[in-house]
């Protein structure tokens, strides 16, 4: 499977995604993303892969400005539907590769991805990208890249990893520009 078999898996499954999703994680991933990014009022956060927008969502309420990216446009559009039924005037979506964002160096104060990390066609280009965009003394928090063992998310998630160990993630942080990093399992399902 390749990146292009991911976007076209979203395009598939979008309007099924937040039922998806739901089976794997809950609103409490918000909580811990903010935390994490230590959002504020003030921030802007962008939200990488933010597919149908239920982490926009969540922080919408929390910060100034979230940006979403998501490649997909069918995620989007059902984000845009979500975000507008929800009244998150302050989130906007662009269409853009989560290893290409299309966002200017220093721009936003965090930079978050959840579920995401596995679909990356490189990863430590994934966790580059959201430094490089993040401003000087911003943070980034990504979640779910825990590795397993569950090869038949290949086919009905469109994992092209399988997660990865802590050692794995710690080399495409170190990678990025990033100054200081650190993994922290938070516990949840």
């Amino acid at each position: 499977m390749d990146s292009e078999a991911v976007k076209e898996f979203f395009e598939r499954v979008s309007g099924d995604w937040d039922d998806m999703r739901s089976s794997f994680y809950n609103a409490d991933i918000i909580d811990a993303l903010a935390e994490r990014t230590q959002l504020g009022e003030v921030s802007t956060v962008a939200d990488v892969g933010t597919g149908t927008g239920f982490v926009a969502a969540g922080l919408a309420g929390r910060a100034a400005a979230v940006i979403g990216v998501d490649n997909a446009p069918a995620m989007l559009a059902v984000a845009r539907q979500s975000l507008d039924a929800l009244g998150a005037d302050n989130v906007t979506l662009i269409e853009g590769e989560i290893d290409a964002l299309p966002l200017p160096d220093d721009s936003v104060d965090a930079a978050v991805a959840n579920m995401v990390l596995h679909h990356a066609p490189d990863p430590a280009a994934m966790i580059a990208e959201m430094a490089r965009v993040v401003r000087p003394g911003g943070r980034i928090a990504v979640t779910d890249e825990m590795a397993h063992e569950y090869e038949w998310m290949r086919t009905e998630q469109a994992d092209l990893w399988l997660g990865f160990s802590p050692e794995q993630v710690a080399d495409h942080f170190a990678r990025s520009r990033l100054q200081e990093y650190g993994y922290a399992s938070l516990g949840m399902q």
